[in-house]
């Protein structure tokens, strides 16, 4: 795996690190909502797992529907299920 990325092609060091934030360890901050003032977005959206330490980012929730749709969150997966 190549330095830097982490699980299924996410920034390694996105895994606790909000893509829209205000600093600190983790870029949250309750108070500093993405969109105030003084709270910056990421430049790769796609590379983070968690948007604004609420909402997920869209590759997030894409892997999850995936899991759903394809398997193996899904026993059968719902797409294979709705062909039968």
């Amino acid at each position: 795996m190549p330095s830097g990325i982490g699980i299924a092609g996410f920034s390694a060091s996105s895994k606790l690190r909000v893509c829209c934030g205000a600093g600190g360890p983790y870029n949250y901050n309750m108070t500093a909502a993405c969109g105030f003032p003084g709270v910056s977005a990421c430049t790769n959206p796609a590379a983070h797992i968690n948007w604004d330490g609420i909402h997920l980012t869209e590759p997030a929730y894409e892997r999850i529907a995936d899991g759903w749709l394809w398997g193996p969150y899904g026993h059968p997966p719902i797409l294979k299920a709705t062909r039968q």
